[in-house]
């Protein structure tokens, strides 16, 4: 009797530590490429403009990120491909080891609303959930969008 109820006892904690063990997988956002969270962050947004990707190097790094580059980082921005819409969206994905809500907090600090130079964009928001870093700016009702679809990734 003693071993059947040990042996019950060993099931149910097997069981539940893995049931616990699914808490910490990976969230969707986690696994994506940056064009997959792109994708999935743009669908449904009202007003986008036309846009293009533009992979980030050490040349445009500041432009687009208002920070210097940081070694062993992937960086993507979706621009409009007209300057005279005021729309950038900026995805980065700092490698492990380097303080993700730091380099956001820098990011936030420097970005320029109005680094276009005859228009501005209406808002700026920085996002971060684990090593990926999201800027937006843009109109309002833009940004705010893209933030909240950023966010969803991550639920």
């Amino acid at each position: 009797m003693k071993k059947i109820l040990s042996l019950i006892m060993c099931a149910v904690l097997v069981f539940s530590l893995t049931a616990c063990g699914s808490l910490s997988e990976k969230s969707s956002g986690d696994t994506m490429s940056l064009e997959e969270i792109f994708t999935s962050i743009l669908k449904g947004v009202d007003n986008l403009p036309e846009l293009s990707y533009t992979q980030l190097n050490s040349d445009n790094y500041h432009y687009y990120l208002f920070i210097d580059p940081i070694e062993g980082a992937e960086a993507l921005a979706d621009d409009a491909n007209i300057n005279a819409v005021p729309h950038s969206a900026v995805l980065l994905r700092v490698p492990e080891g380097v303080d993700a809500l730091a380099t956001a907090a820098e990011i936030e600090a420097n970005a320029d609303l109005n680094k276009w130079i005859c228009v501005g964009a209406e808002n700026k928001i920085v996002k971060v959930h684990g090593r990926t870093i999201l800027l937006v700016m843009s109109y309002t009702e833009t940004a705010d969008q893209i933030a909240e679809n950023f966010d969803k990734l991550w639920e």
